[in-house]
């Protein structure tokens, strides 16, 4: 996901238009219980994804849209849709522990008829179990709040980007941190943002905007990219809030992401 968000800083003055994101169905055995189930994986999309609006919350396609969120129809084993035939083998018996308990609202017959948000519930259990770093926690709580934003769900999704502000503000008051500051400064201001603390959230864009991106994992190239493209967007994000009718906090509810 980091990838996608490096590309997306390279496509800043893209508009979001009508281009279809499509999608096609296939079959996968649940790992735990091989219960069959039919998941949609992509079919295509194109550069357009990175001009729409959770582009605010540093996020994009796919993890902005539902199908990406598989579900088993059986065990309710629910993992991001790159995940859910790759689980480490040893893991199993803890999963299928782990969602003994897992209740879930309704029958489906279509795993997209669940919210989002609900499958993402049931998701943190599962990846509780699997392990993962703080960088994926963040990206996590970070998505978490956005469709519970998406879905109007106030107060949960202002609980998850507080979560992710906090995961962001530990790395940046630790001098060991090595990821690139200025993205996390940028994205630190965007959920300051999106909790109602705009002047955190300026202080934190001006910040980033003195502060060089570094990315040791990257190229000269890419961090070059980086960096020119969130200067861009930091101006950009500047400007919106301080011109309050298009601070990206007012379209959380928006539709044009898909």
């Amino acid at each position: 996901m980091k990838k996608l968000l490096l590309i997306g800083l390279a496509f800043l003055t893209l508009a979001a238009t009508t281009f279809a994101i499509t999608w096609y169905p296939q079959d996968f055995n649940c790992p735990i219980d091989n219960e069959k189930n039919t998941f949609l994986v992509v079919g295509s999309y194109g550069s357009y994804i990175y001009g729409y609006p959770s582009k605010y919350q540093g996020l994009f396609f796919p993890q902005t849209d539902s199908p990406t969120y598989y579900i088993c129809k059986k065990c309710h084993l629910t993992t991001y849709m790159w995940d859910f035939d790759d689980l480490p083998k040893e893991k199993l018996p803890e999963l299928k522990q782990a969602l003994a308990s897992v209740k879930i609202s309704r029958a489906f017959a279509k795993y997209t008829e669940l919210s989002v948000t609900e499958r993402l519930e049931i998701m943190e259990k599962v990846y509780t179990v699997l392990g993962r770093d703080t960088e994926w926690w963040e990206n996590f709580y970070r998505v978490k709040g956005y469709h519970y934003g998406k879905e109007g769900n106030a107060l949960k999704a202002a609980e998850a980007r507080r979560k992710s502000l906090q995961l962001l503000t530990n790395d940046l008051n630790d001098p060991k941190y090595l990821g690139p500051r200025k993205l996390a400064l940028y994205l630190s201001g965007a959920m300051k943002h999106f909790v109602g603390d705009d002047a955190g959230a300026i202080t934190d864009f001006e910040r980033a905007r003195k502060t060089v991106y570094v990315n040791r994992d990257e190229t000269a190239e890419e961090n070059k990219s980086a960096e020119a493209g969130l200067n861009e967007r930091i101006e950009d994000y500047i400007a919106r809030i301080k011109s309050e009718k298009e601070a990206p906090r007012l379209f959380d509810r928006s539709k044009d992401d898909h």
